[in-house]
Order: structure tokens, then sequence, then C-alpha cells
């Protein structure tokens, strides 16, 4: 019997949103037409209809009803829950409120240049939305496009790699308690990594606090409390430190992120290795996914600097 397929995300939705008015393949329209052809502008039904079939493709929704075609800028069908399309009523319904949330942002406007309207239905991408789909979110479920994102950090290991695309695989296959797993295995290894380099630039330049690091490092187990350790030292040497690389480096360590960092270090075996009452929702850990990027990017960018000083 065929599995049922879920309902989407609020998070999904719009990010399925953002990457169709991106998108620039041929492949989610029966003409190749994109919103980039048409100058970011169009109807909604444009919008809803390459959202379909962009769904389809990246498998978040089945195809049981045939994709249908329209002129751009037409009206086109009108979005029936399994009748007139693929999506579900969740589905429809997180549509229309995803759309308006993008019109309150300022990242689509109404109106569109040209024979179209000056009003809903339809409407164009701002200039300040243009910045928006450049700097969108590469979620879970587009494993090739995550890994790239992680493979351009500078230096990342390849054992961090691998457990990131181990977990990938466990989210893509609904196991999400081993997916946050497999994110605590790579936290655990950039902790590591993340200590060694700082040992290596105290024992270079502050040989008092390398000193002290290394008897406390000696008694510590878990890498939650490696972490805090880390966090210590680092306070210590902070405004010692007049390089300007790193100084422009240090706003991306407030407290608050310090905080969410730790966050990251709890993820552990420690927690859901063994058999427990803890189960992680999907939503709960796709926002896990779409911080862990920005997180690896920020402790590499440290990890490089004590390296290469």
């Amino acid at each position: 019997m065929e599995t049922e397929m879920r309902d989407l995300s609020s998070i999904e939705i719009r990010n399925l949103m953002l990457e169709t008015l991106a998108y620039e393949g041929e492949d989610i329209d029966s003409e190749g037409k994109t919103f980039k052809m048409y100058g970011y502008q169009g109807s909604q039904s444009d919008l809803y209809r390459l959202m379909e079939a962009l769904a389809v493709k990246r498998e978040l929704i089945k195809e049981r009803i045939s994709l249908s075609g329209a002129a751009w800028g037409g009206s086109g069908l009108m979005l029936h829950p399994h009748s007139t399309t693929n999506f579900s009523r969740s589905d429809i319904q997180n549509i229309f409120e995803q759309f308006h949330l993008l019109l309150n942002q300022g990242i689509i406007a109404p109106g569109a240049v040209g024979n179209y309207g000056h009003n809903l239905p339809y409407f164009h991408v701002t200039e300040y939305g243009l910045t928006c789909l450049e700097e969108q979110e590469v979620l879970p479920y587009d494993v090739d496009g995550y890994l790239e994102r992680i493979r351009s950090i500078p230096s990342i290991s390849e054992w961090v790699e691998f457990y990131i695309k181990e977990a990938l695989l466990c989210y893509n296959a609904n196991c999400m308690e081993a997916a946050v797993i497999m994110l605590g295995l790579s936290s655990e290894k950039i902790i590591d990594e993340q200590i060694d380099a700082l040992l290596g630039y105290l024992s270079r330049n502050f040989t008092s606090e390398y000193s002290q690091i290394q008897d406390e490092l000696s008694r510590i187990k878990f890498a939650s409390r490696k972490f805090s350790c880390y966090k210590k030292y680092f306070n210590k040497i902070k405004e010692k430190i007049s390089d300007q690389i790193f100084k422009d480096m240090l706003p991306l360590v407030d407290n608050v992120a310090f905080e969410a960092y730790a966050n990251f270090t709890r993820i552990t075996r420690n927690e859901l290795a063994h058999p427990t009452d803890t189960k992680m929702e999907r939503i709960e850990v796709l926002m896990i996914f779409i911080s862990f990027i920005k997180y690896c990017q920020i402790q590499y960018g440290f990890i490089n600097y004590y390296n290469n000083h």
C-alpha cells in the first residue's frame, strides 16, 4: 500500500516559493518558462503552478494529477486539493499565507509592468526581494544543494562532511532522531577541531593560558563541557588580540550566538543515542539543519584563524 504523503511545513512552503521565484532551470514548465525569463513578474497562478512542478521534482509531493500548463500571466486553474492540484488543503492554505507574508515583508509587491495589471493577482519581485532570492536557505531535502554549501566552507573536514551527509539521508528517510544524532556527531567533531586549533594558537601566542586550558581539558569528557571550556578561554584572550581579522569576526560570537552554538553541543549521543522518550519533531529538526550551515561557517572561520596565526 502506498504511503500517504505528509503536509508541508510553513518553512518548506516559504522556501519552495522563494526557490520557484529564483529557479532558472527549464524543467518545471512544459515550455521552459521561469520568472527570470519574464523579468521576475507574473501572476499568482504562474507561481503556484511552477511551485507544484518543483515540489514534484523535489519529491515533496506525489504527482497523482497531471501537471497543467498555462499562458504566462493567465488566470490558470483554481487550486482544489487533489482535484486540480497535487497540493493538499493544508498546503494550499499555507501557500496563500506565505504569499501574503512575502508581500508584507517587501520581497514581492502587487502589480506587473506591461499587459498584466497594477494589482493582485499580478505581482513582481522587488529589488530587496531579488537580494533575498540570492540568499535563500538551502533545505535538507535538497541533499546536493545542502552539501554544496557545506563543502564550500574552507577547510571543513571529511568527517564533518560525512556525518552531515548521513544526517541528510536520515532526515529524508523520516528518521528524525537519527538525523539529529548524526548532526550531534558532526558538532562534536567540530568542537574537537576547534579545541585543537585553539591549543595550537595559545601555545604560540599565550603560553600561560595554554598550560591552564590543557590542565582543564584533561578532566573533561563531554562535548558540551569542552565547548564551555573553549568559551572560557576565548573570552580570556579576545580583548588581547589586536589583529583586525579577528576583531571583525567577534560580532558573530556575542553572548546570544554563543548560547545558540552551545545548543548544538547538546544534540549529541548523550541525549538521543539511548532508548528514551525523547522525540524530535520534523519542524524542530528542519530548523537545526537551516541554522547548521551558518554554525559551521562561523566555527571554521575561527578554526582557520587559529591555525594560520
